[in-house]
């Protein structure tokens, strides 16, 4: 300890060290917002997750997941129920899509009671 009042306490690692900044320089590197109504994703993007999607409907689950992502600059972001029914897709399709991507290391889901999913998609840019 460096002093009797705690100061060692505030300490945070600078520069590369910090998570903080790892997450701004891969957001910062990120693909460009798409425009409105245009889903976007790199090919090398959709070459990875190709072998965890069973259907036409989870890879539009992924795909909006990926858009989410870019409009909020975040790799964390909630993927609502209500955003995909209204293009035809049911919750357990996404719920089973998530939890094979979990499984992958792909994502980490957040659930929250009441609240959609909180979902951090590692797999970004």
């Amino acid at each position: 300890m460096n002093g009797s009042d705690g100061d060692d306490d505030l300490y945070l690692p600078i520069g590369d060290e910090h998570p903080l900044w790892r997450q701004a320089e891969l957001i910062a590197r990120a693909p460009p917002r798409p425009a409105p109504g245009y889903i976007t994703c790199p090919l090398a993007w959709l070459d990875r997750i190709r072998p965890l999607v069973h259907s036409v409907d989870q890879l539009i689950v992924l795909q909006l997941l990926y858009r989410r992502c870019l409009m909020r600059r975040s790799q964390t972001v909630a993927l609502p129920n209500g955003e995909l029914a209204a293009r035809g897709i049911g919750r357990k399709i996404k719920y089973r899509l998530l939890a094979r991507l979990e499984e992958a290391g792909a994502v980490t889901i957040e659930k929250q009671n009441g609240q959609a999913l909180k979902v951090t998609l590692h797999w970004f840019p």
